[in-house]
């Protein structure tokens, strides 16, 4: 008998208190107001070598260039969403010797749309001396960044000491790309 009160009032009670308990509306508008905005970072260069990778069988390498292709401004996707980036550099000298790196930004058309440059000072007692550098895009030159297919990268030696084959020492270099995206109700 106990089991038939329960059952009755399990299947009378919880029906009501579902039909009778608050619920509040969907406002299926807020879907117009839906905002991300993601951070994508991307390593872009490595470059680690001796003080004797700048020099031949008879002289000194004055510069070094190399340069990488950027497809990710192909994507139509990013161009609309892109709101910022940073290039972020770090150099470690350890070489009696400044570097300078120059950083162009190459569009389709072989043009150059930007550049800037960077120093890695020279170390005078074999330590690592670190230099850092962020180049920031917004406005102008994100638009340029924005028609960017290639960076080319040189790397340059300033004057100062000769290097040979024993000269002590390495120089080091990294770099990172920091995009900061914002979707929104474009999607």
């Amino acid at each position: 008998m106990r089991k038939r009160i329960i059952k009755f009032l399990f299947l009378v009670i919880v029906p009501c208190v579902n039909f009778f308990s608050c619920a509040k509306e969907i406002d299926f508008e807020q879907a117009d107001d839906f905002e991300i905005s993601p951070v994508i970072e991307s390593s872009l260069i490595f470059f680690d070598e001796p003080a004797s990778s700048f020099f031949t069988s008879s002289a000194e390498i004055i510069s070094i260039k190399d340069s990488i292709s950027i497809e990710v401004f192909n994507n139509d996707f990013v161009v609309d969403n892109l709101i910022k980036a940073d290039f972020v550099f770090e150099a470690t000298n350890s070489i009696n010797r400044t570097f300078q790196i120059q950083v162009d930004f190459i569009n389709d058309a072989d043009q150059q749309v930007h550049s800037f440059t960077l120093q890695a000072l020279s170390s005078t007692d074999g330590s690592d001396l670190l230099s850092n550098y962020i180049e920031v895009f917004e406005g102008d030159e994100l638009d340029a960044l924005k028609n960017t297919s290639k960076l080319v990268f040189t790397l340059s030696l300033l004057p100062g000491d000769t290097i040979n084959p024993t000269t002590p020492g390495r120089i080091k270099l990294k770099s990172k790309a920091i995009f900061y995206l914002n979707i929104g109700d474009s999607i």
